[in-house]
């Protein structure tokens, strides 16, 4: 296990190299830049600016530059729209936010969704098994941008319970319909992935054999069925963390969270390039970082999985 920990490691570090090298290459390639506007710079002037943020040089070189940068300094270069802030401060700022609530979103669909999954095996083809599967195709069917303005609609213009925007420090009334939102449409699939799973595993020889050695269904669903039932869903969770805080650009556009995914929205609009590329590098890091602890779940839950 610890050598295929290393070869992952290794082979995430040329992979993220990648992901550096081509987002640099289509930032640069796109037109205009973070200093031009309707009204034009002096030419004089946009030397200056170019020549203080090292724009001026080839690009071979910006590019060493900034690589070097993070991998001995961790510096993802300033922001080229905020003044005396770096890209580090954004993100310091941001992300936080970002992964409380995507956090919480994550322990949301894991659990409801999973559970709900195990509820419509068990009592498969029955009416608990339809409305389980009905709840998991109506959320399935409500993406973020969707299920947001319902339940500010909901929770408060008509019934006036939950703010419908803000963070005041993550206090639990401004995260309840952010966590919602964001995690709906997760654990639906996570309920039908479950749900697929468990069916198939209650199905199997060493289940009848659980069975005709007279052991309780508890005993059977919890310690025979549920850890190879697990086994998908483990697959598809590393992505949906990765996805519920990537795809957080959404809620906190709409519930004006405070998080990471406004800044990526701003600094693609301002054209703040050193922003777009550090928040672009940290979601590839935490996709490499996830997809490895997934595989150690894997060989953690299955032993005959040997890497």
């Amino acid at each position: 296990m610890f050598r295929f920990i290393l070869r992952r490691i290794a082979i995430a570090i040329p992979t993220m190299l990648i992901l550096i090298i081509i987002s640099f290459v289509l930032i640069k390639s796109a037109p205009g830049g973070p200093f031009t506007s309707e009204r034009p710079l002096p030419e004089q002037v946009l030397a200056n600016i170019e020549a203080k943020y090292g724009l001026d040089k080839p690009y071979h070189q910006q590019l060493i530059d900034y690589i070097v940068g993070i991998v001995t300094r961790g510096d993802f270069g300033p922001s080229f729209r905020y003044k005396d802030r770096t890209v580090n401060d954004v993100i310091a700022q941001g992300f936080p936010v970002t992964l409380t609530y995507g956090f919480w979103s994550f322990i949301v669909a894991v659990s409801v969704g999973v559970s709900l999954g195990i509820i419509a095996a068990i009592f498969h083809n029955s009416w608990i098994d339809y409305f389980a599967v009905g709840i998991s195709i109506g959320a399935q069917v409500l993406p973020n941008f969707v299920m947001a303005p319902i339940l500010v609609i909901i929770f408060t213009l008509w019934l006036n319970w939950l703010p419908g925007g803000g963070w005041h420090g993550g206090q639990w009334q401004y995260i309840i319909m952010p966590v919602i939102a964001l995690s709906t449409s997760y654990m639906a699939s996570i309920a039908r992935i479950m749900r697929s799973s468990m069916l198939e595993v209650l199905n199997s020889n060493f289940i009848r054999t659980a069975k005709a050695k007279g052991l309780s269904w508890r005993r059977i669903i919890f310690k025979h069925a549920l850890k190879p039932a697990l086994l998908p869903v483990i697959t598809y969770l590393g992505p949906a963390f990765v996805g519920m805080i990537t795809g957080s650009v959404v809620i906190d556009m709409y519930f004006s969270t405070g998080g990471i995914g406004r800044e990526f929205v701003n600094s693609a609009l301002n054209r703040d390039y050193s922003v777009i590329m550090g928040i672009t590098i940290l979601f590839g890091f935490l996709t490499i970082s996830f997809n490895l602890l997934v595989d150690i779940l894997y060989a953690w839950i299955d032993p005959k999985i040997r890497y």
